[in-house]
């Protein structure tokens, strides 16, 4: 027998019908079937049921039980009763004590393990033929399928709200889109990433936004996708944000497939911000070749763009100039008022260079107190001492830190670089060489070529 709860739909007065929607038409059909003055579903979990009451039906006031509890029926097995009173089992059934009213009773079980029952009730004595009999025992099917159906979309309404709630409630931006790249659902996080409400961005297609430098690859993953060739990908990017600044973004996208066909219908993405990284790792990249303490680049990269200078000489590129520098007398700063004057020293220096250098000049710190400058050449002969004389003016004003005031000199060396076949150690040495004429020549100066 089957315990549950307290009758759920116990009501059952005549001319009523109550109970879950999906079961009171079935319930009305069997009646109008068999002419029944009732028929009710009921389950054992005591939370789907339904009950149909004819008008006159001669049950007035008789509750029928909604649930299996008590019930003679709660077995696995048909019951069909031609006269309650007749039958000792149901005679004994308390929702019959003193109802002599209720005379017949038939019900067939349904689903798994017996656990629903569909039940006719009658207040006139009947019998069943074995042709109804096997149609209630087809409806009482149908009323099995009804409950599974009922129950798959029950699921399948909890696990869509599960799926809403994480993509809704995720920090991520979740997009689908079809495999034209135009986006059929955007989670409501898009607003805290790019400022849009869903319904802005819903219809268009991502590539719309795409930074211009960033277009390329993302259009070269999106065409894999569209020809088949990938069932994943990943993205960095920079995106618009309503504002009109750029957004750093990753993309990791998945291709989907129709359950059907099995063929791909789409794409779901999962994107999230990522410029907090994408600074810390150019903070990283420039602090690799870039100086700590003045900001220029280092030797590292100073080799690097001297590299490259030789390189566009060789293809026919412009030639070039390489200043090599020394701080006149820094050890003495150094010497009297500590490193952290020298420090100081140093900073000042490298700002003053900067003001004086065009943008696409290079000046880099190669040691303590060494520069070098790298000065692409056009038509006036005397471009590079030009430079290296405004350099050396630059460092003519005082230098100032706390109270002290002290005058550093600057000593230039100069090496030209014309003509294709030039090596870059041979440039470094030819001004390293020159720069050393500089300094035995008095220091504050500037050497050419021997």
């Amino acid at each position: 027998m089957y315990i549950t709860g307290a009758d759920t739909i116990a009501g059952g007065l005549a001319g009523t019908a109550s109970g879950a929607p999906e079961f009171l038409a079935l319930c009305r059909m069997a009646r109008c079937r068999f002419d029944v003055a009732a028929v009710s579903v009921c389950c054992a979990d005591g939370q789907r049921g339904a009950i149909d009451v004819a008008s006159e039906s001669g049950l007035d006031g008789w509750r029928f039980g909604a649930t299996l509890e008590g019930r003679p029926d709660a077995s696995g097995s048909p019951i069909v009763c031609e006269d309650v009173s007749a039958d000792p089992d149901l005679a004994r059934w308390a929702a019959t004590v003193g109802r002599p009213d209720l005379r017949f009773f038939a019900s067939f079980p349904f689903g798994a393990g017996g656990e629903g029952r569909l039940a006719l009730f009658d207040a006139t004595p009947r019998g069943l033929a074995e042709s109804e009999r096997e149609e209630l025992a087809g409806i009482a099917a149908l009323a099995g399928t009804m409950l599974a159906l009922s129950r798959r979309a029950e699921a399948a309404e909890t696990r869509e709200a599960l799926y809403r709630l994480l993509t809704e409630a995720s920090t991520d931006t979740i997009v689908r889109g079809t495999l034209d790249g135009i986006r059929v659902y955007v989670s409501p996080s898009i607003k805290e990433l790019l400022g849009y409400e869903p319904e802005e961005v819903i219809g268009r297609r991502a590539i719309e936004l795409v930074h211009p430098d960033d277009i390329e690859p993302f259009a070269a993953m999106m065409r894999q996708v569209r020809e088949g060739t990938i069932s994943r990908g990943r993205s960095e990017m920079r995106q618009r944000h309503k504002d009109g600044s750029w957004v750093w973004m990753e993309a990791h996208l998945r291709v989907t497939c129709d359950p059907v066909t099995g063929q791909p219908d789409g794409y779901v993405t999962s994107v999230r911000g990522v410029g907090d990284r994408k600074a810390i790792e150019a903070e990283l990249a420039r602090r690799a070749d870039h100086d700590d303490l003045t900001g220029l680049p280092n030797r590292k990269l100073f080799r690097e763009r001297l590299l490259q200078a030789v390189d566009d000489l060789e293809r026919g590129g412009p030639p070039f100039a390489l200043l090599w520098m020394d701080l006149d007398h820094f050890k003495w700063v150094n010497d009297r008022y500590g490193h952290p004057a020298g420090d100081a020293v140093l900073v000042e220096a490298a700002a003053r260079f900067r003001s004086v250098v065009r943008e696409d000049d290079i000046v880099a710190r190669v040691g303590g107190d060494e520069f070098v400058a790298i000065r692409r050449l056009g038509h006036a002969p005397d471009e590079a001492e030009e430079l290296g004389s405004r350099l050396i003016a630059a460092m003519a004003p005082p230098f100032r830190f706390g109270t002290n005031e002290v005058t550093v000199g600057l000593s230039v060396g100069v090496a030209l670089a014309c003509r294709a076949g030039s090596d870059a150690d041979a440039i470094l040495a030819e001004a390293d060489a020159a720069l050393y004429r500089a300094k035995s020549a008095g220091r504050n100066r500037l050497c050419g070529p021997g």
